[in-house]
């Protein structure tokens, strides 16, 4: 039985208690933006077939995500709350990992508790646990960081089965999950716990279960193909804006809504916040300088890059950082067992606890206003159209909008393009909805777009969408 003492000592004791209000919170936040448009949602078009949901699409294979979209379309009503629910589930579950990670690797209960709130509560994870899409990231970090735990802690001959069942499973989680094919080597070579030779063997295996799946997706491959440029823009400007994003959200917390939304500026809350968070960071890296040369945070530092590597190459956005978070917080346990003063870390660290619960409140409430935004553009346009209407056309005027990640949406993607108004009307109208984007010095077309579109494209009643404004104008 665990002491009562040692209970009120476990930073997972009021991570628990503080569980059920951080998920209330979560369930209040409503579709914005790829919300409305990927897989985990109710009636996901994947064609005719059930097993299309867990094929190779696009240019994902996630048959989890799938399958989850499938049980919404049965419950349509569980959207988005099952989504947030499953995805702060992942988050909890990947948070004892890492106490327990911090454990095999033999840190003090100090840096176990200092590593486990960072996970927990770094601005890094709040592009994933606040997402409503992002249950693949989620739980890609979870299974990846289960299969690590499984290599670094079972002794005998299921130790690679484990490992590589739990990083497959993340693959299939998210592509990057197969980072996880080479992370946990890197970290027991680092720590003494595998030799070079032991490593050589086991990532043989690991070669070979990454050649099935890919032997596997290529056999499964259809028609279903779409490639996002965005993620292979190779130029400078776009792989320094994926390591400035990379080196931000993990390293320096401040309050990112306040710096980059121009709506929501306010640099004097920037300063106070990275003022608070920074101390505690630079005291963790410098205050024993030594440390930075010891095998064991280098293996770290190695297994982070490894863990961030898919995104920095390709593309580097507010939900990514969350793929090497378990990493860094790995990071932070090494530090912290060796900082210089560690009473001078404990207040520093609650300076840093206070600046990131600001952060983390500031970008759920940012959220909260643009996803109530959403609903009530879509409450609006049932009122103006009085009656269903089974196919609907959107025209929208394009004023430039600013927007900072899913935290702070344009109105039109809180809208979901006008599938808002789907949502809203339980599932059962409209059927379709096709757009029309223009600009202010295009709005003289608005009547020959409006007429075109009821006469050409079958719309019973079209739309005008400006700013946060909804008008039947057909």
């Amino acid at each position: 039985m665990i002491e009562p003492k040692k209970l009120l000592r476990n930073p997972l004791t009021y991570i628990l208690v503080a569980s059920p209000l951080l998920l209330y919170a979560l369930t209040l936040l409503q579709p914005v933006h790829d919300d409305w448009s990927y897989f985990t949602t109710p009636y996901y078009d994947f064609g005719d077939k059930f097993t299309t949901r867990l094929m190779p699409f696009f240019s994902y294979w996630r048959p989890f995500d799938g399958l989850f979209g499938y049980v919404l379309s049965l419950a349509p009503g569980l959207f988005p709350a099952l989504n947030h629910a499953s995805v702060y589930t992942a988050h909890l579950i990947s948070t004892v990992i890492v106490y327990k990670l911090c454990g095999t690797f033999g840190f003090n209960t100090f840096a176990r508790n200092v590593a486990t709130v960072f996970f927990f509560i770094s601005p890094a994870m709040l592009g994933t646990v606040l997402g409503i899409d992002s249950l693949n990231q989620a739980y890609s970090q979870t299974w990846g960081l289960l299969g690590t735990l499984a290599y670094l802690e079972i002794k005998g001959r299921t130790r690679v089965p484990a490992w590589l069942a739990c990083t497959l499973v993340a693959t299939l989680c998210k592509e990057n999950g197969v980072t996880f094919f080479a992370i946990p080597q890197v970290l027991a070579y680092a720590s003494g716990k595998a030799t070079l030779r032991q490593v050589a063997k086991d990532t043989l295996w690991a070669v070979l279960t990454v050649a099935a799946y890919y032997a596997a997706r290529k056999a499964l491959y259809n028609d279903n193909v779409y490639i996002n440029d965005e993620y292979f823009e190779n130029t400078l400007s776009r792989k320094l804006k994926n390591l400035g994003v990379f080196v931000g959200m993990t390293w320096i917390p401040l309050d990112y809504v306040s710096l980059w939304h121009a709506a929501s500026r306010n640099l004097a809350t920037v300063a106070i916040t990275a003022a608070l968070s920074m101390p505690f960071i630079l005291y963790l890296f410098f205050s024993r300088p030594r440390n930075l040369r010891s095998r064991l945070l280098i293996g770290l530092a190695v297994a982070m890059l490894v863990a961030a590597s898919p995104h920095l190459l390709t593309l580097f956005t507010a939900m990514h950082p969350y793929a090497s978070l378990g990493m860094a917080a790995l990071v932070v346990a090494f530090l912290a067992d060796n900082v210089k003063n560690k009473q001078t870390l404990t207040i520093l660290f609650a300076m840093f606890i206070a600046s990131t619960a600001y952060v983390d409140w500031h970008h759920w409430q940012k959220s909260y206003e643009s996803s109530m935004t959403g609903k009530r553009m879509g409450q609006e346009a049932i009122k103006e159209l009085e009656k269903p209407a089974d196919k609907l056309s959107v025209i929208y005027i394009d004023r430039g909008e600013q927007k900072y990640s899913s935290f702070c949406a344009i109105p039109y993607d809180a809208f979901g393009w006008g599938w808002a108004i789907y949502k809203e009307t339980g599932y059962e109208w409209p059927r379709k909805i096709s757009n029309v984007a223009i600009t202010e010095a295009e709005t003289q077309k608005i009547d020959s777009i409006a007429d075109s579109e009821l006469k050409n494209e079958g719309s019973q009643r079209v739309l005008l969408v400006y700013g946060d404004t909804v008008k039947a104008i057909r």
